[in-house]
């Protein structure tokens, strides 16, 4: 088993529905569109999962689904949960 806490974070972009659970590790900059994906509940230490790739990308998060446009996705990085 490894641990999911030296798996490197990358981009939620390079990521597909096939990955699984993932971690929201860190979201770069500090904007208005930064809080409002905490407020939907994308912010670190955070679970979601990619039900559809590409842009927009479609994500489950907490019992709801997210569109997001690549240039969110791209500044959202996560880990696989194992």
């Amino acid at each position: 088993m490894t641990d999911t806490l030296t798996q490197p974070a990358a981009p939620l972009s390079l990521f597909s529905p096939a990955d699984g659970e993932l971690e929201v590790v860190e979201i770069q900059g500090q904007d208005g569109s930064s809080r409002r994906m905490c407020e939907l509940g994308i912010c670190p230490g955070k679970r979601l999962r990619v039900v559809r790739s590409g842009d927009p990308a479609l994500l489950a998060v907490a019992g709801s689904r997210f569109a997001l446009a690549r240039d969110l996705t791209s500044r959202v990085f996560v880990r696989p949960v194992a």
